[in-house]
C-alpha cells in the first residue's frame, strides 16, 4: 500500500471517531453506522504491514522549460529524470558500499523511481520509490536514504558549512556528488529551477543565484580529492562500519576514515595487520575550508 493511502486511512479514522463523539446518544442509527465504518477503518488499519508502505517524492519544476502548471517540454522532463534517476541510484549504490569509480551504476534497474502523477502548483512529478526491502530487519528503504542524503546536501550547499557538506559527502561516493553536479547543471544549462519534497521535507532551489553557489560547491574545484601514502601501523578497525584509526610514523599523527568497498572483508586488517608496520595509500577528500576525510585504498608490507 502507498504510504499517502494508509494516511488517507488513518485521517479518516479521525474525522469518525470525532463524528462519532459529537453525535447525541438518542441519534441510534447514525450512531450505528459510523461507529461500523469506524470498525471497518480500524480493520483495514490492523492489517497492514507500516514496513511494506510505498513512498512518494515530488519534484517540481520552473524556468524556461515549463509552461506555469499546464506543462513541461518532452525534451528537458527526460533529460531531467534521467539524471534524477542516476544521482538517486549512484546514491544508494554508494551507501551499500557498491559505486566504484566507473563503470555501470549497480542495481540502477532496482532503484528507478516510477512515474505515478503530476505535481501541483508549478509544473512537475509525483514520483513512487521502489517497493522496500523484503528485508523486514532492514532499517529502512536505501532509496528512503538516498533522497534524504541528496535534500541534506542541498540544504548544506545552500547555507551549511563546508564540514557539514563533508560529513554527507563522507558517507557517498565522490562519484554520487558528481552526479548531483550533473543535475544541478542540467538545471542552469536548461534555465531551470526545481524544488524536492519528501516525508514532510521540503527543499526549493528557487534563484539562479541560489543554483550557482550550489555548482560552485559542489564543483571539482571546491572538492579536491587526491592521494596520499604513509607509513605507520593501525591502531583499531570496526569492520561492520568499515572504520579506521591509524597512526602514522613520521610524528605520530592519529589518521581516523573509512575502509573503501574495495577490500571485501574488512576484518582482514585486524587479522593481518593491526598494530604491524605497513605502508597504506588513502584517498583524500576536501571540501573546501573543512577537515580532510581519508578513504584507505590500499595496504602493503613495510
Amino acid at each position: 500500500m502507498r504510504e499517502s493511502d494508509y494516511n488517507k486511512l488513518l485521517a479518516e479514522k479521525s474525522t469518525l471517531e470525532s463524528l462519532i463523539e459529537k453525535t447525541p446518544s438518542y441519534a441510534i442509527v447514525d450512531r450505528i453506522s459510523l461507529e461500523s465504518r469506524l470498525q471497518s477503518v480500524q480493520e483495514n488499519i490492523q492489517r497492514i504491514d507500516t514496513r511494506r508502505l510505498v513512498k512518494t517524492t515530488t519534484f517540481t519544476f520552473r524556468g524556461k522549460p515549463v509552461d506555469r502548471s499546464h506543462g513541461i517540454t518532452a525534451e528537458f522532463s527526460g533529460k531531467a529524470l534521467d539524471c534524477l534517476n542516476d544521482m538517486i541510484a549512484s546514491v544508494v549504490a554508494s551507501l551499500n558500499n557498491n559505486l566504484s569509480s566507473c563503470g555501470p551504476i549497480p542495481n540502477k534497474e532496482q532503484n528507478q523511481l516510477l512515474i505515478t502523477g503530476t505535481a501541483t502548483g508549478s509544473f512537475g512529478f509525483e514520483l513512487e520509490l521502489p517497493e522496500p526491502n523484503q528485508d523486514l530487519l532492514a532499517e529502512r528503504n536505501g532509496t528512503e536514504e538516498a533522497i534524504d542524503d541528496i535534500q541534506k546536501l542541498l540544504s548544506y550547499g545552500i547555507d551549511g558549512t563546508d564540514e557539514q557538506i563533508s560529513d554527507v559527502i563522507e558517507d557517498i561516493h565522490p562519484r554520487a556528488v558528481r552526479k548531483v553536479y550533473d543535475f544541478l547543471d542540467l538545471m542552469l544549462r536548461s534555465e531551470a529551477l526545481f524544488a524536492i519534497e519528501y516525508n514532510q521535507n521540503l527543499v526549493r532551489i528557487d534563484s539562479k543565484e541560489t543554483l550557482d553557489k550550489l555548482i560552485s560547491r559542489f564543483s571539482d574545484e571546491n572538492i579536491n580529492e587526491y592521494e596520499e601514502e604513509y607509513s605507520g601501523e593501525f591502531v583499531g578497525i570496526l569492520p561492520h562500519s568499515r572504520n579506521f584509526e591509524f597512526i602514522e610514523n613520521s610524528n605520530q599523527t592519529l589518521i581516523r576514515g573509512k575502509i573503501d568497498n574495495s577490500f571485501s572483508d574488512p576484518d582482514v586488517i585486524n587479522r593481518e595487520y593491526l598494530h604491524k608496520y605497513v605502508s597504506v595509500k588513502f584517498c583524500v577528500i576536501q571540501v573546501g575550508q573543512a577537515k580532510p576525510k581519508y578513504t584507505l585504498k590500499d595496504i602493503r608490507e613495510s
